[in-house]
């Protein structure tokens, strides 16, 4: 990992370079962000990005590390919107709710009754993405895009405390950026379906963001390319 004032700087440019291609490509540059993927990062490094100011979310995927590393004295001070993005097992749901802004692993309903109920004790809705599934991996989570339609109207008619604020989806790994369009297509017609430009369609990582976001991506989810 680079040099640490260099960390906000990467985020930077990505966020610019990020809004640059939405406007090309007619989409509303000022909703863009970066969700700044911080699973990999220390206590310390992370503490170098945010004392700049600006990032206002980031994602995590592994509950115990990052509920240590969030623990820290040296992030203490700092308020950002925390992003569940990993495969989240039911019996971590609780921790998960109590301790996350925002769920991005929405797959299925016995995941989404728990969720519902946590957030029943809490007395609180639970802000969730539904995650899809865009590659042909067994070990891969997330709904097949023809299962997404009847899974929102469903969590939406039956789970009063979920709030289903868009979608998430990983892409399979390929440089071919025709696949990738097609992919990031199809999440994109799921999400204009059913849900507002208010809310997130977070599609891309480092390695394609810039695919994703031409596709209508406004939240793509970046590490390595801002600790690199």
């Amino acid at each position: 990992m680079g040099h640490k004032s260099s960390y906000f700087d990467n985020y930077c440019r990505i966020l610019s370079n990020a809004r640059a291609i939405a406007e090309k490509n007619g989409f509303a540059a000022d909703k863009v962000n970066i969700l700044a993927v911080t699973k990999y990062a220390s206590a310390e490094q992370i503490a170098q990005l945010l004392k700049y100011g600006g990032v206002s979310m980031i994602g995590e995927s592994r509950l115990q590390e990052s509920l240590e590393k969030w623990s820290s004295p040296l992030l203490s001070g700092y308020k950002v919107k925390k992003f569940f993005i990993g495969h989240l097992q039911t019996n971590k749901a609780a921790k998960v709710v109590d301790n996350f802004d925002f769920i991005c692993s929405l797959d299925s309903l016995h995941l989404a009754r728990c969720i519902d109920k946590e957030g029943e004790k809490l007395g609180r809705g639970v802000d969730c993405l539904v995650q899809l599934k865009l590659t042909e991996r067994e070990t891969q989570g997330g709904l097949n895009l023809e299962e997404a339609g009847g899974f929102i109207e469903q969590v939406r008619k039956d789970f009063k405390h979920i709030s289903l604020r868009g979608i998430m989806a990983i892409a399979p790994d390929t440089e071919d950026k025709s696949v990738l369009r097609k992919c990031f297509e199809s999440a994109g017609a799921v999400f204009k379906a059913y849900f507002s430009k208010d809310d997130y369609l977070s599609l891309g990582m480092s390695g394609d963001y810039e695919t994703a976001v031409a596709e209508g991506s406004n939240l793509p989810r970046v590490g390595s390319a801002i600790f690199e």
